[in-house]
């Protein structure tokens, strides 16, 4: 079978999204299956700030066309960026006889309307219409957890559900001595990846603040980019944090080190977010032997397993008082047991075969 994918970034580009297409079109070619790929030739980590309905536009436009000139595919897969990727890939599809399949990385319009992106009115109505004709048109549509499948059921749509993976390393793993022994005596927990919009980021700042108050060593690293970094740099400054810490974006090589060097990692997401996306750097924290900090919705998904892991915290927005009190306890003597919460390995062949086995059900 021939495989056409289409997605806003691809690699070499590093983002999470396409690391997991790559990861796909690679299984399928061991496969004996033929792949093609489109992207738009952006960059993930690039300032999305500036005219982004420009931006999205273009690359919108531009798999589009490209879609249509392809090879005949039997199969098109789309994802779910840039938004109204959906449409465009049912018109390929259309055009192009093939089957349609959509991998949902989070649902748009509703987090635009969820972030106060777009306000609820007309436009909003028009999207939703569109993207329900999109889905009535897709032969099947992939969610990332059940909280996802709940909120496709609005459309009619019966999403199957394959987690995301740990996508395999390109390079060696981390110094082997950092597993188990943070290169610092000095405690420090970290906020790895885009800082964007659907990131809960003040429950941090205001638990480092806690922690500075109380004299404790703990430093807060915040390592990335993000549209909503700046607003938390001017609150870092505002609450006088002096152990708060901001660095550039960390290589594929060089990220899994960066982390291990670190005694806890932070995944967050605002709770009005829930099933429209997943945090996709989870899925590296879940394989790490790190205490895991979680600041999201206490309901759902993400938050029921992580409840299951005795090195996790899970808090909620504005909870900075008891995600202080976990820190100190762990960092003065009630040390949680700490292991790799996941088998990555394993996750990422089985979801890979659940793919296999999807697309084997379209012939």
């Amino acid at each position: 079978m021939r495989f056409l994918f289409l997605n806003q970034y691809f690699p070499p580009d590093p983002a999470p999204t396409g690391l997991l297409f790559r990861e796909l079109g690679d299984h399928l070619s061991a496969l004996g299956h033929e792949v093609e790929s489109i992207a738009s030739g952006q960059n993930y980590r690039a300032d999305k700030s500036r005219k982004r309905m420009v931006r999205e536009t273009r690359a919108l436009t531009s798999i589009f066309f490209r879609g249509l000139r392809a090879r005949r595919p039997h199969v098109v897969i789309s994802g779910t960026s840039p938004p109204c990727l959906l449409v465009a890939a049912a018109l390929v599809a259309k055009w192009h006889r093939a089957k349609s399949v959509h991998w949902s990385m989070d649902l748009y319009p509703e987090l635009a309307l969820a972030l106060g992106e777009m306000r609820p009115g007309i436009l909003a109505r028009c999207l939703e219409s569109l993207m329900g004709w999109a889905y009535r048109r897709t032969d099947r549509v992939v969610a990332l957890d059940e909280d996802m499948a709940l909120h496709l059921q609005q459309y009619g749509v019966k999403a199957e559900v394959i987690a995301p993976w740990l996508p395999a390393p390109a390079a060696a793993e981390a110094d082997l001595s950092t597993i188990h022994h943070p290169s610092s005596a000095i405690p420090a927990w970290i906020y790895s990846g885009n800082l964007g919009r659907a990131h809960e980021w003040t429950t941090l700042l205001e638990a480092q603040a806690l922690l500075e108050k109380r004299g404790s060593p703990w430093r807060l690293i915040f390592q990335g980019g993000g549209t909503a970094r700046p607003f938390a740099q001017a609150r870092a400054r505002e609450l006088n944090l002096t152990r708060c810490e901001w660095k550039d974006y960390a290589s594929e090589n060089e990220l899994r080190a960066s982390l291990l060097a670190c005694h806890a990692v932070v995944a967050t997401q605002k709770p009005e977010t829930r099933g429209l996306l997943w945090p996709s750097k989870l899925a590296l924290l879940r394989d790490l032997p790190r205490p895991l900090i979680w600041v999201g919705s206490l309901e759902g998904a993400i938050a029921r397993e992580l409840r299951t892991w005795p090195h996790a915290g899970v808090f909620a927005p504005g909870q900075a008082r008891e995600l202080a009190d976990w820190m100190e306890r762990w960092q003065t003597g009630e040390k949680f047991k700490v292991s790799r919460a996941a088998d990555a390995v394993g996750e990422r062949a089985q979801a890979l075969e659940k793919w296999a086995l999807l697309l084997n059900r379209l012939d």
